[in-house]
């Protein structure tokens, strides 16, 4: 087991330390085990009040692995170390404490934590998970090195409890056109360090005509896409995959654009093709439906700028998103709806926060 120290004392405290736990889930490896959380003083400098709490996890990584990870997760999630010397605020804090039973001394890293002896943030959440543990090097427990600590801090419990995520292998983003999907897919993906599915858009031989002729063209722009995307998925999935795969699309996105772009006649004959070349594709385990207005996603399709899309038009937008409301009631895929109507995570990198922590939650 490796057991890891998170603290937090700027911003949304608890939020802060959550999003840790979900980027520790996907990056690091099965979290086995979480603490209590605790408000606690600040150790060695004058500061507000943090929130501290333990976890066990178990993970393939080496420790310089864990440690390389750790860091990373601080930087997403806006940790800005400075040259300053001393101990500064931060929005999150994250340490190995312990590497099983390692004991590694060198300029990267040293395991385990050599101040664990000396902080009684750390002994009384770690002794909650971790209470027989045995130092390697002082032959004490933690419950021992907890009882005997002379750190006096006064430790608070918190009743809110960190919720433990449960990872998903298969995570598929949907929404209307323009709503943000492939730029969400590409942050979601820098968090959990998955694999990126991301739709060919340019491949369809049919695109520019349909928006040109829409009755003209319908049935052969969706049965291109369907095809396509089903030679997309094919080599995809039978490879040796990084988990998780993020994808800016699921099929059912298929049978939904059919839906409001064929007649009656088309989208019939459609569905047998449709359920034909789908019913032994992997689904995905769940779905993020991103809401966001049709003025804000007109204005995204004009700013990518491809030439085809331009004459889209609201009603278009309307009638799509009509179709995800019809979509909600009756697919069987697992779904969480994420509003992006007051986000720019692209502009502001902490508007993204919530939206990750709703994923995290879910």
């Amino acid at each position: 087991m490796i057991y890891l120290s998170l603290g937090s004392n700027m911003g949304d405290r608890m939020a802060f330390l959550q999003l840790a736990v979900g980027l520790i889930e996907y990056r690091i490896g099965s979290i086995q085990c979480i603490s209590n959380v605790y408000e606690t003083p600040p150790w060695g400098f004058e500061s507000s009040p943090f929130f501290n709490a333990c976890l066990g996890v178990t993970s393939t990584l080496s420790p310089d692995e864990v440690l390389t990870e750790l860091l990373a997760i601080e930087t997403f999630l806006g940790r800005k170390r400075t040259e300053a010397e001393g101990y500064q605020a931060r929005t999150i804090d994250l340490d190995i404490l312990f590497y099983k039973n390692k004991v590694l001394d060198t300029a990267f890293l040293t395991l385990p934590h050599p101040r664990i002896k000396q902080r009684k943030f750390i002994l009384t959440p770690l002794t909650e998970i971790a209470g027989d543990f045995m130092h390697p090097l002082f032959a004490q427990t933690i419950d021992e090195l907890n009882q005997n600590c002379e750190d006096e801090a006064e430790l608070i419990q918190l009743s809110k409890k960190l919720i433990l995520p449960k990872k998903k292998d298969f995570i598929a983003i949907e929404g209307t056109i323009g709503a943000g999907k492939t730029a969400f897919a590409h942050r979601l993906n820098e968090a959990v360090k998955g694999r990126l599915l991301l739709e060919r858009f340019y491949d369809n031989p049919y695109l520019a005509d349909f928006y040109k002729d829409p009755k003209t063209f319908a049935l052969l722009v969706e049965t291109a896409f369907l095809e396509e995307r089903i030679n997309q998925y094919n080599p995809f999935f039978s490879e040796e995959m990084k988990l998780p795969v993020i994808a800016d699309y699921s099929l059912e996105k298929s049978l939904l654009f059919a839906s409001k772009n064929l007649s009656k006649k088309d989208f019939d004959a459609y569905q047998k093709k449709y359920f034909n070349l789908t019913h032994a594709q992997p689904k995905p385990d769940l779905v993020l439906l991103l809401q966001q207005t049709v003025s804000q996603a007109l204005y995204n399709i004009k700013q990518r700028g491809r030439a085809f899309e331009q004459s889209i038009a609201p009603a278009y937008l309307n009638s799509l998103e009509n179709g995800y409301k019809e979509w909600r009631k009756t697919t069987a895929l697992d779904y969480v709806e994420l509003d992006l109507t007051a986000v720019d995570f692209v502009k502001r990198p902490e508007d993204f926060y919530p939206l990750l922590l709703a994923f995290f939650r879910h």
